[in-house]
């Protein structure tokens, strides 16, 4: 089955450093977490995380509840035929840890040349530092960030250029318009890969994200990036922990800052 797809081209954006967007401040609003996959009727869920068996992953996505609304509503922007699959949103610091080592292992293999230092900031382009810090957690940390694709309702995933989390340039949102505005000439495939993340990048920006430059899939809202890309005076989400141990709440000391889900009910 094809569809017409016809977003506008995706444009040139602010790429703010790690330290400019850590300078924003967070006025935590205390939004609720939430599961997602409830809405299956709407889009699908798929913890890509849990089902590749990394550290503490869980295995459903949870995010702040303006982000689930959020996530409805551009889905209702898609062509019919088209929904959103949710991959991955709120990640423990050991699920963060984790995948910020092993982007560092593959990059390592690919330039041996490179030392240390080099190669963590080269990660940090695709996974952010570890961190619970209340002035400078990372994104996924809030519940305010969002990594997703786009698939039929018939269960053919589209193409986008690039695999999800693949730590590359060609990841980067904008790597086909670029190649475009350097007079390159594009083949079938990579046009397709263009428009896919056209339509992408324009539902979710229309239903109020904003993207991550350096990854097609990643967008975020009411985090430090999003205050920082809107021009807010402050972010809305600090980083969050999460327990499915609906004990946890009898014992206060644990209990602090901590928020008991389950997947439903409750």
């Amino acid at each position: 089955m094809s569809y017409h797809i016809d977003s506008p081209a995706i444009p040139q954006t602010v790429t703010p450093s790690w330290k400019a967007v850590y300078s924003i401040e967070i006025k935590e609003n205390t939004e609720k977490l939430v599961p997602l996959s409830l809405a299956e009727n709407h889009f699908l869920v798929r913890p890509a995380y849990f089902y590749a068996g990394i550290t503490k992953a869980l295995p459903e996505c949870y995010a702040r509840d303006k982000i689930r609304k959020m996530l409805l509503k551009a889905n209702g922007f898609l062509p019919k035929g088209l929904r959103l699959i949710i991959l991955d949103s709120w990640r423990s610091k050991e699920t963060q840890t984790a995948l910020f080592n092993e982007c560092v292992a593959a990059l390592m293999k690919v330039h041996p040349d490179k030392d240390e230092k080099t190669i963590n900031k080269m990660a940090s382009e695709f996974v952010a530092t570890p961190s619970l810090d209340p002035a400078h957690p990372s994104p996924h940390a809030t519940g305010g960030a969002v990594d997703l694709t786009i698939a039929t309702t018939e269960g053919e995933p589209l193409f986008f250029g690039a695999a999800f989390d693949y730590p590359g340039a060609v990841s980067n949102t904008r790597y086909f318009e670029e190649r475009l505005e350097r007079g390159e000439t594009l083949t079938d495939i990579e046009v397709t890969s263009m428009k896919n993340r056209r339509l992408l990048y324009d539902v979710m920006t229309r239903a109020g994200f904003v993207n991550y430059h350096g990854e097609w899939w990643h967008f975020e809202y009411g985090t430090q990036r999003w205050a920082y890309t809107q021009k807010k005076d402050h972010a809305l989400y600090g980083p969050k922990i999460i327990t499915l141990n609906s004990f946890a709440a009898f014992v206060p000391s644990f209990n602090a800052g901590i928020t008991t889900l389950v997947s439903a009910g409750g």
